[in-house]
């Protein structure tokens, strides 16, 4: 009863907004009606429009058309279906048009008056058979799918129906072969690292170029953005796009596709193409969504009581000495002041993390007449994540008007408006090294923070009060806990807030020189403003922190405004004659693109606020800094296609493009980037034919393309000056930077070879592709030079080459299992990848491969020749040494030097020889003498001494493979999707818990620390604990783990009411929905989740960032 209740409401507003969105066309267009009322001409005919049933026709299209077809004059009936128009010509013609009733075109002669009664549309539809040619469409060069040569795959955003997701990257997880997407964090509103067939640039960004309808999606980064050392939120501005408004999206994964766009595609390229309005009635859609979201458990950390035995063994151990181990926080003696705030068992992991939610609004109305089409979207997401004090917030929109003024030529008006509001946990990146705090998220914070403490201050009675506890500054504690805040203040009561506003206005025209069913020669052109702004506001409350008034940090308040505005415009024709002999088809294809931007940076940095209630960094202070920057850039592509096929199964494909951009010199501003692919579909040949029943597809295509990349920086040609203070009074400029005109173009050649196979109609869908990439010319950036120069570095150098080999298949089967309403589909994709760095410049490896400096918990940053980009390297962990003294037959496993046989070694006096840590002092670095208890690291040089010698390889952090399947199993209306995604062969460096397992700090440590060796005979893989002495977490594969994982990514139920309960409300349809995500993950990794994105040099390491959250979703659509 209460659904048919729902289902009459519905359709009582239906018909509600019929009338308002009637009553809306007639204002909106009125001053267009009056405009043609005021037009020249002498001629002015009226009439009536009505129908038997109704009467009346109100808003019916009047509209004067002439020989071509073109509308030259229009108006719409009044309420009582009248109508005036003053027309152009006589021998034009009246057509009469409203949706459900038959159109009629009337000459106008000599008439004044014109009545006319339309009638209604009520002929059945007969049963016809249509053939029709799927088309794939890139701007203006269109050509069958079944013709594809080049190495693309496409997403349709059907089959993701009912799914949450904030963001595209997160819907292409895992179902494209050769994408590899990570994300960065499970926070609100951050993003992934995409790649596409592995990373072909070391300084530069990896990330895929994104195409909007078109329309390159490019976000001007700040020049200063380090994307080979960052796995920073960043990205995920760059994929504001609502997905509700995505159709579909293909990926091109080949030069040969991806030389389309030279040097923006170099790293592949993401097509995505939103939902356009179709003839009809006006449709409106709702859906809306609702997420609550969990954070999966991690590892268990020590209470309250256990630390504080920990902390007592960890100071008294190096020296045996009582006294180091007598501090006062740890002895729970009840006349210390602070005694009930140290006299606790708190899990700050807990305490920071909360049950997040996110609701999602989308609204949308569709429709259009014979000559125009519209669809008007809006969404409004808001989100409050699993950490307390994180929230995103979005609000989109997005119109689209096609309007054909005659029979040849269109024009289309895209806008979108994207809002966003993210509040993200505050992050210290002051880049000192003092700080506990630095570059730690707030669950960092808490796995760090020492669990006997209180979140809030306690009075005497050991009751909270309203303020939450800091450490005083008077604490004799290490620096390591006294400066490390209250994770709990630190979210709730500090400020990191980001809004982001974004418009795109595309404006398009089309036109047919000739009648396209002749042959066509079409020209289009776009013109297309994108419209950002960034504001950040960051404040750090004098309340959470312990600093001093005078300190840089107290009340410190950060503002910063980034304003960009790209222009891109596009000229292009198509070709495509119609020959006599059907057995050729051509299709040739120019193009002029051109981009011009501009943007602007204003930051400013304040300390000492007179309250922590005036946050903005312009109010009365002491001024830190602040800083200006402003940023010109321009290109321009020369672009020419072609696509011939024989008989449909013999098929050719070219491109050339020509770049031109302002980042180089004289002598390289242009770049060329071919591509050619060839396509022989076997399977339509004449000897092929016993086969046809079964096979459907069977078709080869190689293919080879080049494309570039460019330098993150303008201005490089230019020997460019900057302030030095001043002498004798005057301001000096100085050089900064020296002249680059010989920079060339980062290169990537690529050769495909592909396979395409159809079987039974296509019913099972399968591509297979091995290729063959190399990187040359290598862009690095800050390349270290002689200071003989006069500079430390040169901003930029072409230095080396890297390959990225591998191979893909990806497998679709349509209803492989059907019987009567019964039906499966299966996919599955699987990719390989293997990079390899083939060749450096000498003066790259000084630069980055710096001396090892002998500290703990630091792994050997170097890149080299044979190995992969992001290679791990540092020492091979052995275990603990289970006796401090050496007895032969009794304690065998003792520190002391073996020989390369595994003997004991023995000095002059026939004494064993102990086991040394950097014996040499080499960097600075201490001298040690290993005892027991202590970690055993392998002597690969076995000279009794671990030193630098004796690191190793230890993996990388880049798949061997990854992939993903999945099956739809449908019932009727009902249909559940399970997905699954996955990689193997990546290695982790598992930094958090390489800081939960060290017990060299004052940091909380995990509970395994419990089975750390304590005595003598003791066997155990932890060693003992040493307060700021030994080396027992030197980076080393203790801490270098499998990131191999298979997660079920979602399960999605889908139920579509009958069509049959829904038309008497007249109710299009009524979807309910139910999504349950990250439901589980198989993996040996032993941290919270294998999922950790790439990082300095490209090793994945994981600090401890928010995990991906576990979500159930309920949602519903409705379409009127």
């Amino acid at each position: 009863m209460k659904i048919q209740n729902l289902l009459k409401t519905l359709n009582y507003l239906r018909m509600k907004s019929n009338i308002a969105i009637t009553f809306f066309l007639i204002l909106l267009l009125f001053p267009v009606l009056a405009f043609g009322q005021a037009a020249s001409g002498s001629v002015i005919i009226q009439g009536t429009v009505s129908s038997d049933a109704d009467g009346p026709v109100i808003g019916a299209s009047v509209t004067e058309i002439d020989a071509n077809n073109r509308v030259v004059s229009a108006c719409i009936t009044d309420l009582n279906g009248h109508y005036v128009l003053k027309i152009k010509s006589v021998d034009n013609r009246i057509a009469f048009n409203y949706i459900g009733y038959i159109k009629q075109t009337k000459k106008i002669g000599s008439s004044k008056t014109l009545n006319v009664v339309l009638q209604e549309n009520t002929q059945a539809i007969k049963e016809v058979d249509v053939v029709a040619t799927k088309k794939h469409s890139e701007g203006g060069f269109s050509i069958p799918k079944r013709e594809i040569a080049t190495a693309m795959q496409t997403l349709d955003m059907k089959e993701i129906e009912g799914l949450q997701v904030s963001s595209i990257d997160e819907a292409l997880q895992g179902r494209i072969a050769g994408l590899d997407i990570v994300a960065n964090s499970g926070d609100a509103g951050s993003g992934t690292s995409m790649r596409i067939r592995g990373a072909s640039s070391i300084n530069g960004s990896s990330q895929p170029l994104i195409v909007l309808n078109g329309v390159p999606y490019e976000m001007q980064v700040d020049q200063s953005f380090d994307y080979a050392n960052s796995n920073s939120e960043q990205f995920a501005n760059l994929l504001s796009i609502n997905p509700d408004d995505i159709q579909d999206i293909s990926v091109l994964k080949d030069a040969a596709a991806s030389a389309v766009w030279g040097s923006k595609g170099a790293n592949g390229v993401i097509m995505i193409t939103t939902k356009k309005g179709r003839s009809g009635p006006t449709r409106i859609e709702y859906s809306y969504r609702y997420t609550g979201t969990v954070q999966p458990k991690g590892r268990a950390l020590l209470n309250g009581d256990d630390y504080t035995m920990l902390m007592k063994q960890e100071f008294f151990n190096p020296e045996q000495d009582s006294r180091a181990s007598n501090v006062v926080e740890y002895n729970y003696d009840k006349s210390f002041i602070n005694y009930e705030n140290y006299n606790n068992n708190t899990d700050w992991v807990k305490e920071v993390t909360q049950i997040g939610n996110i609701s999602d609004h989308y609204l949308t109305l569709s429709g259009g007449g014979e000559r125009a089409t519209y669809r008007i979207s809006g969404g409004f997401l808001s989100q409050n994540g699993t950490i307390i004090g994180q929230s995103n917030s979005r609000i989109s929109s997005r119109s689209y008007l096609d309007y054909a003024v005659s029979d040849r030529l269109k024009f289309i008006a895209e806008l979108s408006y994207t809002y966003s509001n993210y509040n993200r946990s505050y992050n210290f990146d002051f880049g000192s090294g003092d700080s506990p705090n630095e570059d730690l998220s707030i669950l960092g914070i808490a796995y760090k923070k020492m669990p006997n403490t209180s979140v809030y201050k306690q009075d005497a009675n050991g009751q909270n009060t309203d303020k939450y506890f800091i450490t005083p500054s008077s604490s004799t504690l290490n620096s390591d806990q006294k400066y490390l805040v209250n994770p709990v203040a630190l979210a709730l009561n500090a400020k990191n807030n980001v809004k982001n506003y974004r418009t795109l206005p595309t404006f398009r025209l089309q036109y047919d020189f000739t009648d396209p069913m002749q042959q066509m020669l079409r020209y289009n052109m776009y013109v297309s403003f994108d419209i950002n702004n960034d504001k950040t506001s960051r404040f750090l409350p004098s309340d959470i922190v312990n600093y001093s008034w005078s300190d840089k940090h107290f009340n410190r308040a950060e503002s910063g405004d980034h304003e960009s505005v790209t222009i891109q415009t596009d000229n292009n024709i198509a070709w495509s004659p119609k020959f006599d002999n059907t057995d050729h088809s051509l299709l040739l294809y120019g193009s002029l693109q051109t981009t011009e931007g501009r943007s602007s940076y204003l930051g400013i940095n304040s300390y000492g606020l007179i309250s922590d209630q005036a946050t903005d960094a312009s109010n009365p202070a002491y001024l830190t800094y602040e800083e200006t920057g402003r940023s010109h850039w321009r290109s321009m592509g020369l672009l020419a296609r072609m696509h011939y096929a024989y008989k449909g199964r013999y098929i050719l494909d070219g491109t050339i493009r020509r770049d031109g951009s302002t980042k180089f010199g004289d002598g390289n501003k242009w770049g060329n980037f071919p591509g050619i692919s060839v396509k022989w579909i076997m399977s339509d040949e004449p000897f092929m034919k016993p086969t046809i029943k079964w096979l459907s597809m069977l078709a080869f295509r190689p293919g080879w393309g080049l494309a570039g990349n460019q330098p993150g920086a303008e201005y490089l040609h230019f020997s460019r000056y900057g302030s030095d203070g001043s002498y004798a009074g005057m301001p000096v400029q100085v050089p900064v930077s020296l002249q680059l005109t010989d920079l060339r173009w980062e290169t990537t050649s690529s050769f495909n070879y592909g396979c395409d196979l159809g079987l039974l109609d296509d019913k099972i869908q399968a591509d297979m592709n091995v290729y063959f990439k190399r990187t040359n010319d290598m862009l690095f950036e800050n390349v270290a030079i002689a200071n003989s120069s006069g500079f430390s570095s040169l901003r930029y150098q072409n230095a080396g080459s890297m390959d990225n080999n591998g191979w893909e298949v990806n497998l679709y089967a349509n209803k492989i299992i059907k019987s009567g309403k019964f039906s499966v589909d299966f996919r599955f994709n699987l990719s390989n990848s293997i990079n390899k760095i083939v060749d450096l410049d000498k003066k790259i490896l000084d630069t980055y491969n710096g001396e090892y400096n002998y500290k703990n918990g630091t792994y050997l940053t170097r890149i080299q020749a044979g190995n992969s980009f992001g290679s791990i390297y540092g020492f091979r962990y052995l275990g603990v040494y289970q006796y401090d003294k050496y007895i032969s037959g009794s304690q065998e496993d003792a520190p002391v030097a073996r020989n390369a046989n595994g003997e004991v070694v023995l000095n002059e006096k026939g004494e064993t020889v102990p086991m040394y840590f950097n014996y040499n002092r080499r960097n600075g670095g201490s001298q040690y003498v290993f005892r027991g208890g202590d970690a055993k690291y392998e002597d690969v040089n076995h000279d009794g001494n671990i030193d630098e010698l004796d690191i190793v390889y230890l993996g990388n952090s880049n798949p061997l493979m990854n992939g993903g399947f999945g099956t739809t199993v449908r019932y009727n209306n009902l249909s559940l999707n399970f997905s699954f995604n996955f990689r193997y062969g990546n290695k982790i460096v598992n930094a958090a818990r390489m800081n939960a397992e060290n017990m060299y700090s004052i940091n909380n440590q995990s509970t395994i620390v419990n089975w750390r060796w304590r005595k003598d005979g003791d066997v155990t893989p932890i060693p003992r604990a040493l307060y700021n002495y030994g080396y027992n977490w030197l980076g080393s594969d203790r801490f270098v783990e499998d990131g191999s994982f298979l997660r079920l990514k979602y399960v999605t139920l889908n139920y579509s009411m009958p069509k049959e309960t829904l038309r008497p409300f007249h109710i299009e349809k009524m979807n309910f929905y139910l999504s349950v995500n990250n439901i589980f993950v198989l993996t040996r990794y032993s941290g919270v989740d294998p999922e950790v994105g790439y990082g300095s040099l490209g090793v994945s390491q994981d600090f401890g960032q928010t995990p991906r959250s576990k979500d159930l979703t309920l949602g519903v659509t409705i379409g009127l």
